[in-house]
């Protein structure tokens, strides 16, 4: 297949989301595969400083029960409390160490994934943009370039950290540039219209984002209650 060219449109917000979650979903998918042994060793130290921080708050509330203590007595008691404050220490170091350790090494397979796919491939383009059509091209049609496609990148980090703003851009026609497009002078292209199957996916993510966080606040409660009333049943 030939290399594209520019004559395609910039390609707007939605199908450009699109394709970021599905190249998202399989560098999460393989950087999860190949780190198995170190999430489930991390996962595990979680669960077992989750385990201790409910049983340190279900003996904390119980002894301020008996005292008859108010809730402005009660947080009182749990910010002086040493063994409370070193359990939610040890909860936040082993949450960090999963979360932060996972979230560094796909930044890092990521950079490598899109580089290697928009400036060494004649798609110019992820697996996720070229399932949708789309490809990346410098400002003027020709080709962006590694140390741009870099740029490109590492300056996603701008969009991120202005609360997404920086991704927003890219809705704003006629050129639908984000903000790391703009930084690197770089153009996403390809069909005006999106896939019936593309549509179907973000309904997909958007249910699974709401049966995730039914999950999470089942799964609270749950251990909540199990460490309140679990050594009584």
């Amino acid at each position: 297949m030939s290399a594209p060219g520019a004559a395609s449109p910039p390609a707007g917000f939605w199908p450009r989301y699109a394709a970021w979650s599905l190249d998202a979903a399989i560098v999460a998918a393989l950087i999860t595969a190949l780190g198995i042994g170190v999430w489930r060793e991390r996962l595990a130290a979680l669960d077992q400083a989750y385990a201790g921080f409910n049983a340190r708050m279900a003996e904390a509330m119980s002894a301020a029960a008996l005292d008859d203590l108010d809730f402005g007595s009660l947080a009182g008691r749990f910010g002086a409390d040493p063994q409370t404050h070193a359990a939610a220490v040890a909860l936040s170091s082993a949450l960090t160490a999963l979360i932060l350790g996972w979230l560094l090494a796909y930044a890092a397979f990521g950079l490598v994934y899109e580089t290697v796919f928009v400036a060494f491939t004649p798609w110019r383009a992820t697996p996720g943009k070229r399932a949708l059509g789309l490809y990346v091209v410098a400002r003027d049609g020709g080709a962006l370039g590694s140390a741009r496609t870099v740029l490109r990148y590492l300056a996603g980090t701008l969009s991120w950290l202005t609360l997404n703003i920086g991704h927003l851009l890219a809705a704003a026609r006629p050129e639908h540039q984000a903000l790391h497009d703009r930084v690197a002078g770089a153009s996403v292209r390809g069909p005006a219209r999106m896939p019936l199957w593309a549509w179907a996916w973000l309904v997909l993510q958007m249910a699974a984002a709401l049966a995730a966080c039914v999950w999470l606040m089942w799964t609270l409660q749950a251990g909540l209650e199990n460490a309140l009333y679990g050594g009584a049943l």
